[in-house]
């Protein structure tokens, strides 16, 4: 098996590093699982909207780039191509 198929770890994503807590959460629920299995406290947290995930990082004392790679391998929320607008039938 040549290496271009090889299944790579999700990279870092610093966009996600200057996110708040609350947007992150917002944005990308699926992240939510990870936050409590690393055994932050942001769902519910007052500072949720105040916070970034950089200084989240940095306040529970983790490497931000395995907590990034993390928060990236969880699936983004499904956007929808076309428009859903009700249109009346009768």
């Amino acid at each position: 098996m040549d290496a271009d198929h090889r299944r790579r770890p999700p990279q870092p994503d610093t966009n996600l590093a200057d996110l708040t807590m609350a947007d992150l959460m917002r944005l990308r629920p699926a992240c939510v699982p990870v936050l409590l299995r690393r055994g932050l406290a942001c769902p519910g947290c007052a500072m949720a909207p105040f916070m970034t995930v950089r200084e989240a990082a940095d306040a529970y004392g983790l490497d931000l780039d395995a907590f990034l790679s993390d928060l990236a391998a969880t699936p983004a929320p499904h956007t929808p191509t076309e428009s859903r607008e009700c249109t009346p039938t009768a």
